[in-house]
């Protein structure tokens, strides 16, 4: 009995003397190298009332200027800006328009003219994506029901407002000339097509039009989303998160 107590004694002293190897450290994961500056993210600039326009790369605005004449647009004279006492005096810095243009009429790829019943200033980027549009679908869609597409009419752009002209709303999309208004189409056989007028006979020209502006701008309004928009038709570029996209606009 004595000779297994010394023994239990001993094997517990000897397990005492070993060394006590440390746990292992917990594996890490690699760091990922670090992004590019050109892929870095960018402040986004503030929105609402008095914000100020984003800069302009001039070499990128003469781009754009390039792409907008090569899809048939024609530049023209700034129009006149509003008057200072025009603008409410919290909107001065928002309703700037970053690279903006200026233009009445783009050529089609015959040679034929296009025109808009008044001159409209909006950032280069819509107006690229508005000439596009007219050349390229709104034309067809003008030729497939009878005749060629003349003129847009009841147009406008930029305009230093709070949204539907309502005192206390965020800022328009049109302060900073990013959308775009229109009523209707002019064919060359003089046939007006309201674009918001419930005619069956045009029913099927206005459907592919909101087809072929929905596919094209992220904003489009007509009658059906607010009685801001019963008489017209609002497209814009704006940007939500998700890339969310609306198209609200009810072709009787």
């Amino acid at each position: 009995m004595a000779c297994a107590i010394v023994a239990a004694v001993a094997q517990v002293a000897v397990a005492q003397a070993r060394p006590v190897k440390p746990a292992p450290a917990p594996a890490t994961a690699p760091l990922p190298p670090p992004r590019p500056p050109e892929l870095a993210p960018r402040p986004r600039p503030p929105d609402g009332p008095g914000a100020a326009a984003p800069a302009v790369d001039p070499a990128a605005f003469a781009a754009c200027l390039k792409d907008f004449a090569d899809r048939g647009g024609e530049a023209a004279a700034p129009k006149p800006t509003d008057k200072p006492t025009d603008k409410p005096a919290d909107m001065a810095g928002a309703c700037a328009i970053p690279a903006p243009v200026t233009f009445a009429r783009l050529r089609l790829f015959d040679g034929s003219v296009v025109t808009l019943d008044s001159a409209v200033t909006v950032r280069c980027s819509l107006a690229v994506e508005l000439v596009t549009w007219i050349r390229d679908d709104l034309t067809a869609i003008a030729r497939r029901h009878g005749a060629a597409l003349a003129q847009l009419t009841g147009v406008g752009g930029h305009a230093c407002r709070p949204r539907n002209g309502q005192a206390g709303a965020p800022i328009s999309e049109h302060a900073s000339g990013n959308a775009f208004d229109m009523r209707a189409l002019k064919l060359a056989d003089r046939r007006v097509i309201e674009l918001t007028d419930p005619d069956a006979a045009t029913k099927s020209l206005r459907d592919e039009v909101k087809t072929s502006a929905c596919a094209r701008f992220t904003t489009v309004l007509g009658p059906g989303a607010d009685s801001a928009h019963a008489s017209h038709l609002h497209v814009d570029l704006r940007e939500r998160r998700g890339g969310f996209r609306m198209c609200q606009w009810n072709v009787d």
